[in-house]
């Protein structure tokens, strides 16, 4: 299926432009992070995903749903494919905390290349989100959200995106080196485990995040997290606040 450029664009308030240069992928890449929440409601209410391109347009598009990142970054694959880009999808590991890492290989990602140089562009990792690319070359970016980096280990083979915080360089996930790429088949099955495994943090509470211009928004279960620059309010939410929140930040009803 061919998506309606317009639509999408005017759903994420992106403008249509015949330059396909690294100018023009910061600003897709912006405005789709800012406009397109991470949500997991899909999944709490048991309803399988579809990474049927008909049915991502109409969840993200028509219905002004958010989604995970099998569905955030595949819809927006195609969305820059359609436009003349040359994305292709990658898969790589969230780093948890201390040695504690997500399913393997189950967060859904591209790199793109433009301008002699290739980026990693990932608009579904919810709050965490960078706005811009990361080169994949090393080189240290500036995000309105903090400064981003791919760091690579010669060693081990792996690249690390990293996001850098008072304490130093955070690992937000991992992944192997860009030779063996990823199509929607091929992840299709990793989602699946996402939905149903034990081991997943998405089957068990609500996880609502959204990017804005100043920093982050999060609703992880019953905890409301605003982040704003530096500083950080974290609120316990009784159940009918939840409610009331989910609209208010996400416009979504729960």
């Amino acid at each position: 299926m061919n998506i309606e450029i317009i639509k999408y664009l005017n759903r994420i308030q992106a403008v249509k432009k015949d330059m396909l240069d690294f100018e023009y992928l910061v600003h897709l890449q912006k405005q789709h992070v800012l406009n397109v929440h991470f949500e997991n409601l899909d999944i709490l209410n048991k309803k399988p995903l579809s990474l049927n391109t008909e049915d991502l347009y109409k969840k993200i598009v028509l219905f002004q749903r958010g989604g995970v990142c099998y569905e955030l970054n595949g819809l927006f694959y195609h969305l820059l494919t359609q436009l003349g880009f040359n994305p292709y999808l990658m898969a790589g590991t969230v780093h948890v905390r201390d040695e504690i890492w997500a399913i393997e290989n189950a967060h859904l990602f591209m790199v793109v290349p433009v301008d002699n140089k290739e980026y990693l562009v990932d608009v579904g990792l919810g709050g965490k989100c960078p706005r811009i690319p990361v080169p994949m070359s090393g080189e240290e970016v500036i995000d309105s959200d903090g400064n981003y980096r791919v760091k690579k280990d010669e060693e081990k083979l792996l690249f690390y995106l990293q996001k850098e915080t008072s304490t130093g360089w955070e690992i937000l996930y991992r992944f192997e080196a860009p030779l063996n790429k990823w199509t929607i088949d091929s992840i299709y099955p990793i989602c699946v485990l996402t939905e149903t495994s034990p081991q997943s943090i998405f089957n068990k509470d609500y996880f609502l995040s959204r990017v804005t211009e100043e920093g982050r928004i999060t609703l992880l279960g019953n905890t409301l997290i605003i982040v704003k620059g530096k500083e950080i309010i974290k609120e316990k939410l009784a159940n009918h606040k939840i409610v009331e929140e989910a609209q208010r930040y996400f416009q979504l009803n729960i």
